[in-house]
């Protein structure tokens, strides 16, 4: 009899629990008690077999019924013609008998589909549910969740039930786009599932965090949202990333810590922030989001549970290169519609804003010594329109107006990284992130001339004349005056002596 006790006691089974609902021999009744039951959460409890209990001694329990024959394998008579009942070896996962085996698992849990609650329903508000009033006998007990395993954590006369049928922890991170030119906004929604409890701890907070990077700035938070199955969404305000960039959502309420919500709660961050200078110019610019469920509701206690995700973006750069055809031409200036820049080194210019749709030129920008100009900080298949608003002296200018798309660049400037700290139980009590500028863009401008846009300018030409007789005649002629005037000079003195 004690070894089909045990079994109650190690029962980890999907959707299920086994509970020993047991009560003093005079009155024939007990109750059973889930103490963390999840809110929103519909209870169905079903005895499988009856029970008796000593009324002096509350271990010794014997079972009785009908062994459904779905489970001849795991439970038998222990007589021939007894209708007690007690647990074969299959029925067991060790030889120390001490956990339940899988197919005893599945076969529950079988059983209970295509039954009838013969003990009682409750709906979980939150705090505990009782079942109070029960007879004597070995309940299975399931959950409208399904997913994870109750179990049996006391052995007194009114046992208490824990649920540990819980959902995962997750976090999702998505962006409105791919590619930014500086100074953008960038949209994110972050989606993180939640659980009630995790084993027989109940969360109490949920810290939400995201490493925002120094390539963003201006973070906003548009909204954050609680959805949950068959209820009206919930909207929290007053809500921003602290100095630690962590949020902390308290998730339970009153003296008895009832859970707000209901097991299996989604949460919904959608937030905005600004693209900075800093931002890589093509290889990704990465942030993550994550969250860790806490023990208490300052977020001080974290449980050993994390769950991230990354959002990526990216920026390129453009390239044009000044020459008359062989040479480069320094000193000539260009605008481009809807483009603000700030001049970072010569030749060298970084987005503030760009407005793709804009018919009005931007910032006027000035090619290096080497005819070269870069603009960084662009989205991929960016194509910029504008013109050449001043030529190198001695150069005609162009009329035509000049496109010039984004290029690929293959400099990695900024990086990041994060550290954790762990207690000796392995729970995460916190981390901390840290961000690094490898390189200069202009490091490694060079890696797009290859690919720049080459715009020629030609020198200015001989204008035609009105047919005159040149300037030729007028050296030869002035020639001979200076020679004869010589010649007479020589002559005179030669007279005079």
């Amino acid at each position: 009899m004690k070894k089909i006790l045990s079994l109650v006691l190690a029962l980890c089974l999907v959707a299920l629990c086994i509970g020993a609902a047991v009560a003093d021999t005079e009155n024939k009744t007990g109750s059973i008690t889930i103490g963390n039951a999840a809110k929103g959460e519909t209870y169905t409890i079903y005895k499988l077999f009856d029970a008796t209990v000593n009324a002096d001694d509350n271990d010794k329990v014997a079972y009785y019924g009908t062994i459904p024959s779905t489970m001849t394998a795991y439970f038998e008579y222990t007589s021939e013609g007894s209708n007690y009942v007690q647990a074969k070896d299959a029925a067991w996962a060790d030889s120390a008998k001490t956990k339940m085996s899988d197919g005893l698992k599945d076969a529950l849990d079988a059983w209970a589909k295509v039954q009838t609650s013969n003990a009682g329903t409750a709906v979980a508000d939150g705090g505990p549910v009782v079942f109070s009033n029960l007879p004597l006998g070995y309940y299975v007990v399931t959950t409208s969740q399904g997913e994870q395993a109750i179990s049996v954590d006391s052995t007194n006369l009114n046992p208490r039930v824990n649920d540990k049928n819980t959902t995962t922890v997750t976090a999702d991170k998505t962006v409105d786009g791919t590619s930014y030119s500086i100074g953008d906004w960038i949209t994110y929604t972050a989606t993180f599932d939640t659980t009630n409890w995790i084993g027989d701890e109940q969360v109490k907070s949920y810290t939400i965090s995201d490493t925002l990077p120094e390539f963003l700035s201006n973070v906003e938070i548009l909204s954050l949202t609680i959805k949950q199955t068959g209820e009206s969404d919930v909207s929290l305000t007053g809500y921003a990333f602290d100095s630690e960039k962590k949020i902390i959502i308290p998730w339970v309420t009153g003296e008895n810590d009832n859970s707000i919500y209901k097991n299996g709660a989604q949460i919904v961050l959608v937030y905005r922030a600004k693209l900075t200078a800093t931002a890589n110019v093509n290889a990704d610019n990465t942030n993550t989001v994550g969250i860790t469920p806490n023990k208490d509701k300052t977020g001080d206690t974290p449980f050993n549970e994390h769950e991230e995700h990354d959002a990526k973006i990216t920026t390129y750069a453009a390239a044009l290169k000044k020459t008359d055809g062989t040479n480069a031409l320094a000193g000539a200036k260009f605008a481009f519609k809807g483009l603000t820049v700030t001049e970072t080194a010569a030749g060298i210019y970084t987005v503030v804003s760009y407005d793709a749709t804009s018919t009005e030129l931007g910032t006027v920008m000035s090619t290096d010594d080497n005819g070269k100009l870069y603009i960084v900080g662009l989205k991929e298949n960016v194509t910029l329109k504008g013109v050449e608003t001043e030529a190198p002296l001695g150069y005609n200018k162009l009329t035509d107006e000049i496109s010039v798309p984004a290029q690929k660049m293959n400099e990695e400037i900024f990086k990041s990284s994060e550290d954790r700290y762990y207690d000796a139980k392995g729970n995460l009590l916190s981390s901390s992130s840290s961000y690094t500028t490898k390189k200069t863009v202009a490091k490694n401008l060079d890696e797009l001339d290859a690919t720049a846009v080459e715009v020629v300018n030609h020198a200015g030409t001989e204008l035609p004349s009105t047919g005159g007789i040149g300037t030729t005649i007028f050296y030869i002629v002035g020639g001979l005056l200076v020679i004869g005037a010589a010649v007479i000079l020589v002559a005179r003195r030669k007279a005079h002596d």
